[in-house]
């Protein structure tokens, strides 16, 4: 029963995607995790107070405030601090995990002690409808370079996510591909695990609807891209 780590960055979130999001953590079946989160200087002063409500609810919620705003991965980086587990799980702070993630994550990590990464597959949600599945291919660290297809739910062997130093600032919008590759330079230790396990949610701050709600993501793009042919 390896301590599953799950990092949330939050930034002036809407309250009932606040909740459900947390909520879906606490329904898991498996029960040894904990929930990391940072909140990235919200100005908005639900967020707070519903953090705070649930971290009376739970001794496993843990919970770091940001004195400024520094963006997602900067967001991430400080959630990361607060991280005592084995593995490490990404959550953005609107979507839900499906009740059954966590076991089916842990079920491969108790058949195979070496994975150092495990995917799902995931759909997404629309005005409280599931939709648009995407059913992802097998590992294949080719592909990786040309699309993101490990997105959500990945859980990363925490080690690993230290040593190549977290996300980096700089690759806001495509900070969990970015990190994916650079993880899997150092592991072939991949797990794809056929099931969707993560809703994505489609709402006007989340690129779930399409890229083009957050301008700078393509930079970011051709920035990584730059960065990983020089490399």
């Amino acid at each position: 029963m390896p301590l599953i780590s799950i990092i949330v960055p939050v930034y002036n979130v809407k309250e009932i995607f606040l909740r459900e999001c947390i909520e879906s953590v606490l329904l898991q079946n498996y029960s040894n995790w904990e929930l990391c989160i940072a909140d990235d200087n919200s100005s908005e002063p639900h967020v707070k107070s519903v953090l705070e409500e649930y971290k009376a609810k739970d001794n496993r919620i843990r919970i770091s405030y940001r004195k400024e705003n520094g963006h997602i991965s900067a967001c991430s980086n400080t959630a990361l601090e607060l991280v005592t587990g084995e593995y490490t799980a990404l959550l953005d702070n609107d979507d839900i995990l499906a009740p059954f993630a966590l076991h089916e994550v842990v079920s491969q990590i108790n058949e195979n002690k070496d994975i150092d990464l495990i995917y799902s597959n995931e759909d997404k949600l629309k005005d409280g409808i599931r939709c648009f599945p995407f059913f992802k291919k097998k590992y294949n660290k080719h592909l990786l370079r040309h699309m993101n297809y490990i997105c959500h739910f990945a859980v990363y062997r925490t080690s690993l996510v230290k040593k190549v130093n977290g996300f980096r600032v700089g690759y806001e919008g495509v900070q969990d591909w970015d990190i994916a590759i650079r993880i899997m330079q150092l592991t072939d230790q991949v797990i794809h695990i056929p099931k969707i396990l993560y809703h994505w949610r489609i709402s006007e701050t989340s690129t779930a609807g399409g890229e083009h709600r957050k301008s700078y993501v393509k930079q970011s793009r051709k920035k990584m891209l730059a960065n990983i042919n020089n490399g």
